[in-house]
């Protein structure tokens, strides 16, 4: 079980799914945004931070100093 909603699951899997992209290609972060199922930038910040505790930006640069 993973006692949480369908969205919240949801969710999880893309932010999952961009956490690759973002350290397995060079991709633009918008163009990442929109291979995951959001349409806002914004949106899927806000959510990629909840879950990573990173902004996208954020997390692909700490990905390029290790």
């Amino acid at each position: 079980m993973h006692h949480c909603t369908i969205t919240e699951y949801i969710q999880k899997q893309r932010i999952h799914q961009a956490e690759k992209l973002l350290a397995h290609t060079e991709l633009p972060i918008n163009e990442i945004t929109r291979k995951v199922g959001y349409q806002s930038a914004g949106r899927f910040s806000e959510l990629f931070k909840r879950y990573a505790d990173l902004t996208p930006k954020e997390y692909r640069q700490q990905l390029l100093k290790s």
